[in-house]
């Protein structure tokens, strides 16, 4: 049999850039590059000269070069079309989220992804986020880079005055593994922590006997000081953060988003700031398109002029960008490309990362998988 064909759609992910990186920890590297060492042994490799293809360059290059497995992450659209005009039998992504690969009518093609690694670098990100919020650091940095602060503005008693973590409500949207994380590192601080999923973790309870479950979202958006979403983005999420929950939020009040962008409706934020409904701070790391639109972007600047004692803090989708994440997202992506390539049969592959939707059919579907086994 001839080798599989493996069509990567970023040279990122490659030996040459992300296991070059000298940011990344050497032994990290070290692994990504024996690992490209034996893919290429296993598979015929083609990588896309670029980082960011369109929708149609990967379309013409999968036309071209027909693989079996395609390798990309979450700023590469794989559209449903692609995936069913073509052999690809597997799909990973070097990402937590899978949003981004529109899954074929069939819903044949294995899916993997990378979970398990980025919630601590996520929780931090979110941490940092809050706490460059609460004390307005992005406003008085800018305030002294651009020569404001002057001989008759010294320390005073009274100004510039922020907020300390200890005395608000965290409220918890989705207790996935970042969730959780979240929780782990803030808990020891003191604070007061709600949350809301949809089912209710006792197990984590046991471990952190003053949180407190709500059922409903709307009590954590009318409760909460703080509010982080960490919820997963599909048909029931998106948007689901609207305006009736926004408008219950309290006056100062600080929403984080490092989840997915659509799961916030952000014309709603705009629309409410704007006709000074709510007076809410933001800091995002996640919009629903990226980058952002310029047209939000002026119409948030325009409310920031016309509200200075908002704090906004704009984030470019870099809350996992920690470099030895980054590298470790990079291994499992790759480890399960060789699983694939190397597995016979559905039992070889209960190691792999197989998105949780598909793990549970994994026995019971017709995977088109199961041809290029036929073919070994």
């Amino acid at each position: 049999m001839n080798k599989p064909k493996v069509f990567f759609t970023s040279n990122v992910f490659s030996a040459q850039e992300i296991g070059s990186n000298e940011k990344i920890n050497q032994d990290i590297r070290k692994i990504i590059k024996n690992l490209w060492l034996k893919l290429n042994k296993i598979a015929e490799i083609k990588i896309f000269n670029g980082r960011f293809p369109t929708e149609e360059q990967i379309k013409n290059e999968i036309e071209n070069f027909n693989p079996e497995i395609l390798g990309c992450h979450l700023s590469h659209p794989i559209s449903s079309t692609n995936l069913e005009n073509s052999n690809i039998f597997a799909v990973s992504t070097s990402t937590a989220g899978y949003n981004h690969i529109q899954r074929p009518r069939e819903d044949d093609i294995l899916i993997t992804h990378t979970p398990g690694v980025l919630h601590q670098t996520v929780a931090d990100y979110t941490i940092a986020l809050i706490l460059s919020n609460l004390r307005n650091i992005i406003d008085l940095h800018n305030y002294v880079w651009e020569g404001k602060w002057l001989a008759d503005e010294k320390w005073d008693l009274d100004q510039s005055l922020s907020s300390i973590i200890d005395n608000k409500i965290l409220g918890i949207i989705g207790l996935g593994e970042i969730g959780q994380e979240l929780i782990k590192k803030l808990y020891p601080w003191g604070l007061k922590i709600l949350y809301y999923d949809i089912t209710r973790k006792q197990d984590i309870e046991k471990n952190y006997p003053n949180i407190e479950f709500r059922s409903g979202l709307e009590e954590i958006f009318s409760e909460a000081d703080i509010i982080s979403l960490h919820m997963p983005l599909n048909k029931h999420t998106k948007n689901i953060i609207n305006k009736k929950l926004l408008i219950k939020m309290k006056i100062n009040s600080l929403l984080i988003n490092t989840a997915r962008g659509p799961v916030l409706d952000l014309e709603a934020v705009l629309e409410l700031l704007e006709n000074k409904d709510i007076s809410i701070n933001l800091s995002f790391d996640v919009f629903p398109e990226e980058p952002m639109k310029k047209e939000f972007l002026e119409r948030f600047k325009k409310i920031k002029n016309e509200r200075p004692e908002l704090r906004l803090i704009f984030m470019p989708h870099n809350a996992s960008a920690d470099a030895d994440t980054r590298g470790k997202m990079d291994i499992l992506f790759l480890e399960d490309i060789i699983k694939i390539i190397e597995s016979n049969k559905i039992e070889d592959l209960n190691n792999s990362h197989i998105i949780p939707e598909h793990k549970k059919q994994l026995n019971t579907k017709k995977w088109k998988i199961i041809d290029y086994w036929s073919k070994k």
